[in-house]
């Protein structure tokens, strides 16, 4: 009877259900002392997690994206509008720079002309008097001819100086 109950033990142990309830048992062991089933439930839910995670982060950067392209789109037009009106103020600045460069074109033409009057003038009175030095000088040395001709001319001269001398009051 052992016989048979050792030769009934060998062949439990050498089957194969036999070692699968032991693998079973043995693994449930495992799992129980291990807690595997919480870490795995834990590793569920990390990934869960990390997937709701993920896509708020995405619709995060669409709304993100979406913003930026607004932007991008503000800032162009903002671009085009500051060029619009530097381009204007070119054109203002231009035609008043033009409008001053006439007004002083014109005083410097006004002024030109006054100083070309003020210096023909000038030139008339100095001609003008360098005339009438050459007439006086002129007509100095014809009376000194005149008088060193006629000796009798000299002394009239004299006597009509003299009484109009007299005639001045002193």
């Amino acid at each position: 009877m052992i016989d048979t109950l050792l030769n009934i033990w060998n062949k439990i142990l050498t089957s194969n259900l036999f070692n699968f309830v032991l693998m079973l048992v043995l693994l449930g062991w495992i799992i129980d002392k291990l807690d595997l089933a919480q870490k795995l439930e834990d590793g569920r839910k990390s990934i869960e997690d990390k997937i709701l995670n993920a896509k708020l982060n995405k619709e995060n950067a669409a709304k993100v994206l979406f913003e930026t392209q607004e932007k991008g789109a503000e800032v162009d037009k903002e671009v085009f509008e500051t060029i619009e009106k530097a381009e204007k103020n070119a054109v203002l600045v231009g035609e008043k720079i033009v409008e001053d460069a006439k007004k002083q074109s014109a005083e410097y033409s006004k002024n030109l002309k006054a100083a070309i009057d003020s210096n023909i003038e000038k030139l008339k009175l100095n001609l003008t008097a360098k005339t009438a030095q050459q007439a006086i000088e002129m007509a100095k040395n014809h009376i000194e001819k005149q008088l060193d001709g006629n000796k009798e001319l000299h002394i009239r001269y004299i006597n009509e100086s003299i009484d109009a001398l007299k005639g001045v009051d002193l």
